[in-house]
This record gives C-alpha cells, structure tokens and sequence, in this order.
C-alpha cells in the first residue's frame, strides 16, 4: 500500500491516537496498530482499530485511565 499524501511506502508500526472528549478535554490510545509513511511520517489506522476507538469513544465518560498526563500548553496570542 501507499501513502496517499505522497506516495511513500507503509509500513506496519504501533503509535498514539488522539481523540477530543465531547467536553474539548483529550483522550489518548497508546499501542494502536498503525500503517505509516517511511517518506513523510503520515499515519493510518486500519478500519477495526478506528471503530473500536469509535465505540469507547461514544462511552467516553466509562473509559477508566491507566495513566493521566500533564501536559504543557502554550497561547500563541
């Protein structure tokens, strides 16, 4: 398979999904299955990991943490 971005070749590897909690707040998913670009670093994830990530998501408020971060912000303005 090959990147849609740049044509580059995929290769299989596991990496961190981002998701934004009905409230604006984070929620992220370590060690999802992933295909990546070697060329430009874009990320896919494969159809039954986006609709698992899907399901938890639409059961946000049950979704128990096995870790909370602290995360630096900086405003731009």
């Amino acid at each position: 398979m090959k990147c849609y971005e740049c044509g580059g070749v995929l290769v299989q590897t596991k990496g961190l999904v981002r998701m934004t909690k009905k409230d604006g707040g984070l929620i992220l998913f370590k060690e999802v299955p992933l295909s990546q670009c070697q060329q430009c670093g874009e990320q896919y994830i494969q159809g039954n990991w986006s609709e698992k990530i899907g399901l938890m998501m639409s059961h946000e408020n049950e979704l128990v943490p096995q870790e909370i971060l602290s995360v630096p912000v900086v405003s731009m303005s």
